[in-house]
């Protein structure tokens, strides 16, 4: 069974890569784009993994986290902040109840870790075999993905950033629509 993970980001050029990511990982993603949604969402579902930001609209993330903690049935779920909002903010969300605390950028190394750590290393959906990996065209498009997240970690001016942010969202909609036709496949 696919673990389910709730993203709550309200940065649409961070929510959407990351979403895909997971999804090409494997993990069922649900998002929401500030706090009470957020909460709302995890009460709904009942999440395996929430991911979250601090500085969202509305209420923040450390009172998100705090309201999760205080709930008798997600009180138990693992959360993983991602933030730009320095040290000590993150030593506050560690507080507050977060099993893991990344910076933003994003490193895409320390995120998949960040993931085995709170899931353990057999959780990912991964390849059983090199060799399946290099037959899975998905596979290959969610390495690109992963890569053009990390390039975009290090641009250094605008126009690069928007190159960068381009080829990734033609990434992540090119995977969209392989899953589209995915079912009309299946049917031939």
């Amino acid at each position: 069974m696919k673990s389910t993970v709730l993203v709550v980001e309200d940065d649409f050029d961070t929510l959407q890569p990351l979403a895909e990511l997971l999804r090409l990982r494997g993990y069922n993603v649900i998002t929401a784009s500030d706090a009470e949604r957020g909460l709302s969402m995890a009460r709904e579902c009942q999440p395996d993994l929430i991911i979250t930001d601090i500085v969202l609209p509305g209420k923040s993330g450390l009172h998100f986290i705090a309201s999760v903690r205080g709930n008798r049935l997600l009180k138990s779920t693992r959360i993983i902040v991602i933030s730009g909002c320095g040290p000590m903010v993150l030593v506050e969300a560690e507080a507050a109840g977060a099993n893991v605390c990344l910076e933003k950028p994003i490193n895409i190394d320390l995120f998949w870790s960040a993931l085995d750590q709170v899931f353990g290393a057999s959780s990912a959906a991964e390849p059983a075999t090199l060799s399946e990996a290099k037959e899975d065209p998905g596979r290959v498009l969610a390495g690109e993905i992963d890569d053009l997240v990390e390039t975009l970690r290090h641009c250094t001016n605008k126009v690069e950033k928007e190159d960068t942010l381009k080829r990734l969202k033609a990434r992540i909609l090119e995977t969209q629509a392989r899953k589209t036709n995915l079912p009309e496949q299946n049917l031939r």
